[in-house]
């Protein structure tokens, strides 16, 4: 491993990679690092392990010591998704911070790209195409299930107004009026941190840029690829908006009995169609049940009814 203490971090580049159990992701992701660029600024990448057991500790001390680019290794004891960001971050000397998830894949010029686009168009954010790949090819569910771990703005390169998944991103923090912490503790079972602290920049006046050639891959474990676990994330993602209105106290009643009456006018439409396709066992249906959960969630955002998929609920390899 070469030094890099003497570069110059005020333009360098921090590559955030949170893991949890999942040593196959951790493999892939790491390698699909190495080969990454960023011009003439120094890379780190940190690996935040959220096992209370840091399982990942010999893996990426091994392989730290075979790589061009310094790999620092976070531990993160406390299981939540927030807290490993959040550890990552509290390291991280770079300039830009790219956030690369442990069950994703980096193809080659991914990181350089979303550093282009992101000066290019001084943005804050940037994100770039992440494309799933499922776990078993003849699923007749995969084509409606695929879309949904994708993320994939239907634009060409350029300003977006809507965000997508921390995975697959950049943030210069030049540009970023950043909240503390960054990512909420209050998600770390949940999820949605990554919606609320962009939900923050924009409303401070953040920029986000689509780099459509920053291209990588989303693996899809099989214990994600269930109707059951799809339910539950479209739940999930259906309260944000209603959630997000909460947030905001007393000012935030007008939104959040809009978000209410639109789950349940979204569920008087979707909820009929997914019965039936789900009753003539149409593959389609899985689209048709995401809508429906997500019209819930909107509707059902209270904590007794929030989902917890992260963190001490968080089964083996579905954690970050």
């Amino acid at each position: 491993m070469k030094p890099v203490s003497k570069l110059d971090w005020s333009e360098g580049v921090s590559v955030v990679v949170p893991t949890y159990k999942r040593p196959d992701g951790i493999r892939i992701a790491l390698n699909s690092l190495i080969g990454q660029s960023a011009g003439h600024r120094p890379i780190e990448i940190i690996i935040a392990d959220n096992d209370p057991l840091a399982s990942a500790k010999p893996f990426v001390t091994q392989f730290a010591k075979n790589s061009d680019i310094e790999i620092i290794y976070k531990h993160v004891p406390e299981p939540g998704v927030s807290n490993a960001r959040n550890g990552a971050l509290d390291v991280a000397r770079g300039r830009f911070i790219a956030f690369l998830d442990d069950d994703m894949d980096a193809l080659p010029g991914w990181l350089e790209e979303l550093v282009k686009a992101s000066l290019k168009y001084k943005a804050a954010i940037t994100f770039g195409p992440a494309r799933a790949v499922m776990p078993n090819k003849d699923d007749p569910l995969n084509p409606y299930m695929a879309p949904f771990f994708s993320r994939i703005a239907d634009a060409p390169e350029g300003y977006i107004t809507k965000c997508l998944g921390t995975g697959g991103c950049l943030l210069d923090l030049s540009l970023c009026e950043m909240p503390s912490p960054a990512f909420d503790p209050i998600h770390n079972e949940t999820g949605g941190e990554d919606d609320a602290l962009f939900h923050h920049l924009q409303d401070h006046g953040a920029k986000v840029a689509w780099a459509i050639k920053a291209e990588s891959y989303e693996i899809v474990p099989a214990s994600r690829a269930t109707p059951r676990y799809m339910w539950k994330r479209n739940f999930a993602f259906g309260q944000g908006p209603t959630q997000s209105e909460a947030d905001k106290g007393l000012a935030g009643l007008p939104g959040i009995v809009k978000w209410m009456c639109v789950g349940i006018l979204q569920f008087c439409v979707y909820g009929p169609v997914f019965a039936g396709l789900k009753l003539m066992n149409k593959p389609k249906y899985i689209h048709y049940q995401n809508r429906t959960a997500q019209a819930l969630g909107k509707f059902f955002w209270w904590n007794s009814f929030k989902q917890k998929l992260y963190g001490n609920n968080a089964t083996i390899g579905v954690n970050a």
